[in-house]
């Protein structure tokens, strides 16, 4: 019996064939030995051919080179005949050529015709780095290259720097494998300790020296001398007299920050300096920079001179960029500037409140504080951003914790107390907020913090969410005034009078477990996730002034998920909209004012508390879910 082989296997080995045919045929190719194949080293490449091809200038030889997920992948271009490395932009250090195509293959079945697309564009652009017309994709993409220049093992070095000029003092921590600059020192120690704790190593930083240059620098440009470095400074504005300056303010190893616009967003790099050691011939160290000067005599010019001459080393770093605006949107994000400055405090910290946490952080607010009194326990785990690793732990202050390690150029505090002992110890943090949001699902502290809002306390906009039973429909309820108030909406025992849902006589809402009093409903991250979205994109648009008045937006699960759990759209829900029967929406609601409200239509919280207590006695008869006077 034939050997039968797959069918990827059977399209290499057309597909070779038919690259074999087109090369050797159309350009003279001549078929490379498995020994050159094998020299470019973690490709794993499979069949090759070298050719040459005609540029404007000369014929340079040319390497078709095919790795092992053809013919789903786009063949390799090799320049044998090539410059030194960084001398042409997009060759790498082996002779590939990054070339500008689409890196999908969206007919493997015509390899050959994909070859000969590619080897057009190869010839193009080998005439492109002839006649220099590319060389300002070295500035465009300058990452890639001033990179490459970096040594290995180079210390590299975070940014937390406005990426914009004027050339300025700023400042750095120096560690072993890392560094770290920012515009002040307290910006440097709070994100060091946010990250790594506080540690006795974050106490202090030095000066370093910003120079935001013209441009971006080309490979040529790059300073291999501290000599280089100065002569970078007198070509930037202002670069001479800050240099002089830092020669007599900074300390070896001097750091300096390079910032520039690349015309595809401001770029960083970076370099350390250290002066050139003279010893005299009774070997002591001698400090060169005081020849021929008395101490304290000496002109700035010519210590920073001596200090960054072509006799002292300068080593090239990278720059990782850890500033709030490169980690939300990468400097493009329009809503970083006004978010990064925003403060909310979150009440509620479980299952819905601790993902609203994560999105709002994910998104750039740059401070939370998050209040629960409750433990983490192993049965929240599923349904809960922190794993078993924070069991037996408060869930505010460990979510904090973890938050604050991962976003440390945010601010971000955990409570383990209640709600009301917050308000208590925390009453400047209250005023400062800038939204309140409230994901306990606990009337108690809804009716507090409606209380609060009605009488001025809370005068910030206040949003309240929930679910309903097995998590099938959700609501977020955003309120920027005192009135309507959220006991307009709901009944004297917290539930809302607009449901969405029904539970037939029978169907089980809550389970219980084998303790006293403790029940719960069966429902997972997913069917929460409607839920959790609704609220934090409402939160969103409150705090970037998109949503400046009182709104109720709901959500509702697919038909299935509810019909699973046993429950049913209600029918004043459906009344007037037959096509909510098959769920999956959200949908924008007003929340209105009820002129018999008790709570709103009262002006003093005594008032408040008599007028509940004489309702909820004269309110036995009413039907659940609805308030009558």
């Amino acid at each position: 019996m034939p050997e039968r082989t797959g069918i990827a296997m059977r399209l290499r080995e057309e597909g070779i064939s038919k690259v074999d045919s087109f090369l050797t045929s159309v350009c003279n190719a001549r078929r490379l030995s498995l020994g050159e194949i094998g020299a470019y080293e973690g490709r794993s490449l499979i069949a090759g051919w070298e050719f040459h091809v005609q540029t404007d200038l000369v014929a340079r030889r040319l390497r078709v080179v095919l790795d092992s997920r053809f013919p789903f992948s786009l063949p390799n271009f090799f320049l044998v005949d090539r410059p030194e490395f960084l001398t042409w932009p997009h060759i790498e250090e082996d002779g590939r050529l990054c070339l500008r195509a689409d890196n999908k293959v969206k007919r493997p079945d015509h390899p050959a015709e994909i070859v000969g697309v590619l080897l057009g564009q190869a010839a193009d652009f080998l005439c492109a780095c002839e006649n220099r017309s590319n060389e300002g994709d070295f500035r465009t993409e300058f990452y890639s290259y001033w990179n490459r220049s970096v040594e290995q093992d180079a210390v590299e070095v975070y940014s937390l720097l406005k990426t914009e000029g004027p050339s300025r003092f700023v400042r750095v921590w120096r560690g072993e494998s890392r560094s770290l600059v920012g515009e002040s020192e307290e910006d440097i120690l709070a994100w060091q300790r946010h990250r790594y704790g506080n540690l006795p190593q974050f106490q202090s930083t030095d000066i370093a020296c910003f120079l935001w240059l013209p441009q971006a620098l080309v490979p040529s440009q790059y300073p291999h001398t501290a000599g280089d470095m100065y002569r970078l400074a007198e070509m930037t504005p202002g670069g001479k007299q800050l240099v002089e300056q830092f020669s007599r303010k900074g300390k070896s190893p001097f750091h300096f920050i390079l910032g520039a616009d690349s015309g595809n967003g401001p770029c960083l790099a970076a370099l350390k300096t250290q002066p050139s050691v003279t010893v005299d011939i009774r070997g002591q160290r001698r400090n060169r920079r005081l020849n021929g000067f008395r101490p304290g005599k000496i002109p700035p010019s010519i210590t920073a001179s001596r200090l960054f001459s072509s006799n002292s080393a300068a080593t090239r770093l990278k720059v990782n960029r850890v500033d709030s605006a490169w980690i939300h949107g990468r400097g493009y994000d329009p809503h970083h500037a006004k978010l990064s400055g925003k403060k909310v405090v979150i009440v509620g910290c479980g299952s819905v409140g601790a993902p609203i946490v994560q999105q709002l952080i994910m998104s750039g607010v740059g401070h939370l504080d998050i209040i629960d009194p409750e433990v983490l326990t192993s049965a929240n785990v599923g349904r809960h951003p922190l794993g078993t690793e924070y069991v037996g732990q408060n869930k505010a202050i460990a979510l904090a914790e973890n938050l604050q390690r991962n976003y440390p150029h945010a601010t971000i505090r955990g409570f383990g107390i209640s709600y009301e002992e917050f308000v208590l110890q925390e009453a400047s943090s209250m005023r400062d907020a800038d939204l309140i949001v409230c994901a306990t699902a606990e009337w108690e502290i809804e009716k507090l913090l409606n209380l609060q809002h009605i009488l001025g306390e809370v005068p910030q906009a206040i949003l309240y969410t929930w679910t309903e039973p097995h998590a099938c429909a959700g609501h977020a309820v955003l309120l920027t005034s005192a009135s309507p108030c959220f006991q307009c909406g709901m009944s004297l025992e917290g539930e809302a009078r607009m449901t969405m849902t029904k539970w037939p006589a029978g169907t089980k809402q809550e389970l219980f477990e084998p303790a006293c009093g403790a029940v719960f409903q069966p429902y997972g991250p997913v069917e929460l996730q409607g839920t959790i979205s609704l609220a934090s994109s409402l939160a969103l648009d409150s705090l970037l002034g998109n949503q400046t008045t009182s709104i109720h937006r709901v959500w509702g699960g697919p038909q299935s998920l509810l019909m699973d759990a046993g429950g049913r759209w209600t029918e004043a829900w459906l009344e007037g909209h037959p096509e909510r029967l098959r769920g999956g929406f959200q949908e924008e609601l007003e929340w209105t004012r009820d002129e018999l409200c008790p709570a709103c239509g009262r002006n003093d919280i005594g008032a408040v508390f008599t007028s509940e207590s004489e309702i909820r006695s004269s309110d036995l008869s009413s039907p659940p879910g609805f308030l009558t006077t």
